[in-house]
């Protein structure tokens, strides 16, 4: 995904600790996007955090949650944010003075200790599990295997180091588990030990099977406005480039600041230039700009250049233009049929060279090649 979990050296965790650190913590690689572990503030959701805290204060707060919604709307930074909120439950006990006033935000910021220890990995009663490294191939794995989940039992059985204190396990990818995984799942739904919560962080909820989905309060996300992304993209994208970032986002602030870096807005910019000459497509320039984002190495271009003609595509199915004027011309020449048409294409051939590992030169001229009618 894009916001993994991190892991950070003790040395990092102790200046973090301490408050030493001034620096929002970041997804490693992309210093420009932010870390779900280290995102002291929520974008949206309201609703959510809402509901979240009207069950605390009931005491009904159930073991096992489900947050599901698009990638990259804020759903693991939720989690993180219970999380610190519940570890940090002892500050809101009753004391000489009375029970406290009820909570009216998860947050804790990062003057806490509470947010150093989660964000470095440290704290002992959390667990967090997603789709483990393949050793051999080095990519991530396609499903959470029933091995990870069988850490969660075990763990759950511990004694929380704070007396009373609550132990929490963080799935990612939730929806990638086998039957097995969600099998071995349903062992600790049945029967959840005092004060343990499992949240299971999804795209699809319906992947889940019906006896965990049961055993869980589903709670879905829905996807940001488009005012609150652009005020996050403020100071981190060409103004300019802001109104086309929002749109290929979709709601998902993930997305939009991958797609605001400056290598793939270059990108993203020289593909979506080509349109302007649709009907006759400069195919020499294109074969030039294949050669540079072909090659080898090149993963994440060749993926958000899929992301961005599907865009185009998908743009043109809603009939949406955007105020772009040589997606205003295609909306108006192209009926609903061969919009549909251009989309199976075009999403049939990045399959064919995705899993069939072809030439991605290949792939990028194809991709224009579903244009041409």
């Amino acid at each position: 995904m894009l916001f993994d979990d991190i892991d950070q050296d003790d040395g990092l965790f102790d200046e973090f600790e301490a408050g030493l650190v001034d620096e929002e913590p970041t997804v490693p690689g992309m210093p420009d996007i932010p870390s779900p572990r280290g995102t002291e503030n929520l974008i949206g959701h309201e609703f959510v955090e809402k509901k979240l805290l009207q069950m605390l204060d009931m005491g009904r707060f159930p073991h096992g949650l489900i947050f599901s919604g698009p990638s990259g709307i804020g759903k693991s930074v939720m989690a993180y944010r219970l999380t610190r909120f519940l570890f940090s439950e002892k500050d809101r006990a009753p004391d000489m003075f009375g029970e406290p006033e009820p909570a009216t935000s998860l947050y804790v910021g990062q003057g806490h200790s509470i947010f150093g220890k989660v964000f470095g990995g440290g704290h002992p009663d959390l667990l967090t599990l997603g789709r483990p490294i393949d050793e051999g191939t080095g990519r991530i794995k396609a499903s959470v295997p029933v091995e990870e989940i069988r850490k969660i039992a075990p763990f759950m059985r511990r004694t929380a180091s704070v007396e009373g204190g609550w132990r929490i396990v963080i799935v990612d990818d939730a929806d990638t588990m086998t039957r097995s995984s969600q099998n071995s799942l349903l062992k600790i739904l049945e029967e959840p030990p005092e004060k343990a919560l499992l949240i299971l962080i999804t795209h699809r909820a319906g992947a889940l099977l019906p006896t965990v989905y049961s055993r869980c309060v589903h709670l879905p996300f829905q996807p940001l406005q488009d005012d609150d992304i652009a005020k996050v993209l403020e100071g981190r994208v060409n103004a300019a480039d802001i109104p086309l970032v929002v749109a290929m986002a979709d709601g998902s602030l993930g997305r939009a600041l991958e797609y605001g870096r400056a290598e793939h807005l270059e990108m993203m910019r020289d593909a979506l230039a080509y349109f302007e000459d649709w009907t006759s497509f400069r195919w020499t320039d294109i074969q030039s700009f294949s050669e540079v984002f072909g090659n080898k190495g090149n993963d994440d271009a060749q993926r958000v250049f899929r992301e961005t003609l599907l865009w185009v595509a998908s743009s043109l199915i809603r009939g949406e233009a955007f105020e772009i004027p040589w997606l205003e011309v295609m909306n108006a020449r192209l009926d609903v049929e061969t919009k549909l048409a251009i989309y199976d294409q075009l999403s049939a051939h990045f399959d064919r060279c995705v899993y069939g590992n072809l030439d991605k030169r290949f792939m990028i001229l194809g991709a224009f090649m579903a244009f041409e009618v």
